[in-house]
């Protein structure tokens, strides 16, 4: 019987970094409570690889010790897991539309909150806040913009930003269709723009875990962008629970262009805008499933 031939070394040293890869999270959720678990693999491993190299850890294995007994490396390792590339007014498309749709029907609640799920640096609940402010809404609406890592926090509480950022930001929201000057929301300092200060003030940003956290309140618009796409199915459908059990009824869900929901999350949400990933939830239907 011929025996079975040896498995390249390559082969193995990729099982090899898939295990202790897995082993490492394992010990992050067990031990310090944050869960990478279900993140996609292909993205999670090679941002793990990408910390060990830039901290020279030498392996994942040798890494997961002084992770577990340090908390500056921690908070590296939190920055390195959930770095989203965002800006303002991202896909303008998608903002046109909350203009047109969904801000006719937040403008008949006395008093208006919005959940900014996975938020980052802030950008997209700053966007938010300027809509709303642009209809006349500000005043009376509440952002609650959550995020896992402390630093993004404290970067999106500053609501201080690159000027180039601003000059994106102002062909987006101009494509979005904005009619007022957006300077009229920031003062520029050399080479950094501050945001208003009246934005900031409608908007509460904390720290929220969607892989172990529940809901903590009930909002009429829930925007968790850009962020489904590193989620496996598993989180991803914890996640759409999540917003459900949150949303009023006929609320609303806005996921990434590029996203879509889970087919048990299709049974929460109806398509308002598949497209655009703009979703809709009737509290009323659902209690009949």
């Amino acid at each position: 019987m011929t025996p079975p031939a040896r498995q390249p070394d390559r082969d193995r040293s990729r099982e090899l970094t898939a295990i202790e890869a897995d082993a490492f999270f394992y010990a992050v959720f067990e031990y310090l409570g944050y869960d990478f678990r279900h993140y996609s693999d292909a993205s999670r491993n090679r941002r793990l690889g990408v910390f060990v190299d830039r901290h020279s850890l030498g392996t994942i294995s040798q890494a997961q010790g002084r992770v577990l007994r340090e908390p500056e490396l921690l908070a590296e390792l939190l920055t390195t897991m959930t770095v989203n590339v965002t800006e303002m007014f991202r896909d303008p498309q998608a903002f046109s539309k909350i203009r047109s749709e969904l801000l006719p029907r937040l403008a008949t609640y006395p008093r208006i909150r919005i959940w900014v799920a996975g938020c980052a640096t802030g950008e997209e609940a700053y966007s938010m806040a300027i809509l709303l402010d642009e209809a006349g809404l500000l005043e009376r609406a509440t952002i609650y913009a959550t995020d896992i890592d402390n630093d993004s926090l404290r970067a999106a509480t500053a609501a201080i930003y690159p000027a180039d950022a601003m000059v994106r930001a102002t062909r987006n929201y101009q494509a979005s269709g904005g009619q007022r000057p957006f300077s009229d929301w920031y003062v520029a300092r050399y080479d950094r723009c501050i945001l208003s200060p009246d934005l900031r003030s409608r908007i509460e940003f904390f720290s929220h875990n969607l892989a172990t956290d529940s809901t903590f309140g009930e909002f009429h618009l829930i925007m968790c962008r850009n962020v489904f796409i590193y989620f496996e199915d598993t989180l991803q459908h914890r996640a759409e629970r999540i917003f459900r059990d949150s949303l009023t009824p006929f609320g609303n869900l806005v996921v990434g262009p590029r996203e879509g929901l889970t087919a048990e999350g299709l049974k929460i949400f109806t398509p308002l805008d598949r497209r655009l990933g703009i979703y809709t939830t009737d509290k009323a239907r659902l209690a009949r499933l």
